[in-house]
């Protein structure tokens, strides 16, 4: 149908069916939508936007490039912000570092370098790369700065271990949200810094941000390694509070962290009310009975976990084994 109006010259009625063609018949539907491209007589910056776009997340990143130099080539004039924000997180994505500093020269010589929605996925690319010092040098550098590109900079920094240049910035931020929040407490998680985390997050508490499963799965996690049962205890309070208690990811920190505290029987409940399961679920409630010799419990879940249709994976085969 869409071959039809499109060769009949009737782009209208073409678009109308792409729009309903299932984006689960990927093949059908990136076809479709080059061959709509091949046949406009006039494409505006949206148009190739849409269909970098479109390649990049649905079909071949190759094919995503090879557009962009067919932009670049023909139709220099459209580029435009969206554009080479959608190629810098295709290169952040797929670890194009040669490209990706192509596409910065690029944004400079097109006049873009100063644009707060290109800055933040540049820098995304680049902390990426492990070149935390080029996007510091960029985010120096810019004019204007947005609260997306300070938590950018921030998560850049944790990955490099600056933890201390991490926490002077995000103190010095005259904006901070939600994500700013869990930024630094994850941050902190990743940099080994567990009692730091749980007195961020009464920070974030008392300041009236909004957690999330990140946020919560970083201070539960915080609390079993500092085996702080009572913390952990009122953080799971604050969970059922904030309606995060049926979250499967929120549900197995809260299963292993009871476990870490040695109270098993905590984490047994936890486990058994979660309305969602997944294979770290199981797994998670399994190395707990391990950890705290309950042997024949841990291989009686192994076997559950497979009867309700969970392929155990290698560290669960290693901890039944080591029960």
């Amino acid at each position: 149908m869409v071959s039809t109006y499109s060769k009949l010259g009737n782009l209208e009625y073409a678009h109308r069916v792409f729009d309903h063609i299932p984006q689960s018949n990927l093949f059908s539907w990136i076809s479709q939508m080059q061959q709509i491209f091949d046949l406009m007589p006039f494409r505006d910056g949206a148009s190739w936007n849409l269909a970098i776009s479109g390649y990049a997340n649905y079909g071949s990143s190759t094919d995503a490039v090879g557009f962009y130099k067919l932009m670049l080539k023909d139709a220099a004039m459209n580029l435009n912000q969206v554009t080479f924000s959608t190629m810098l997180i295709l290169c952040s994505n797929c670890r194009w570092m040669d490209l990706g500093r192509q596409i910065h020269g690029q944004i400079l010589k097109f006049g873009f370098g100063s644009y707060v929605f290109v800055g933040s996925p540049f820098m995304d690319m680049y902390a990426k790369l492990g070149l935390i010092f080029d996007v510091k040098g960029y985010y120096d550098e810019m004019p204007e700065r947005n609260v997306v590109m300070c938590n950018t900079m921030i998560i850049g920094l944790m990955w490099c271990g600056m933890v201390e240049e991490s926490k002077h910035l995000f103190h010095g931020l005259k904006e901070r949200d939600s994500i700013s929040w869990t930024t630094m407490i994850s941050g902190l998680m990743q940099n080994g810094m567990e009692r730091e985390v749980v007195d961020m997050f009464r920070e974030m508490i008392l300041a009236g941000f909004t957690m999330d499963q990140f946020t919560f799965g970083s201070v539960l996690t915080a609390c079993g390694r500092l085996l702080a049962l009572g913390e952990g205890k009122q953080i799971h309070a604050s969970a059922i509070r904030t309606d995060h208690k049926d979250n499967v990811f929120v549900g197995s920190a809260l299963v292993d962290m009871y476990s870490k505290c040695k109270s098993i029987k905590s984490g047994e409940t936890v486990f058994e009310r979660m309305t969602q399961k997944n294979v770290v679920s199981w797994t998670t409630m399994l190395v707990g009975y391990g950890q705290n010799g309950f042997s024949e419990e841990a291989v009686k879940i192994f076997f559950e976990m497979q009867g309700n249709g969970f392929e155990p994976n290698d560290f669960t085969l290693g901890s039944v084994i080591s029960s």
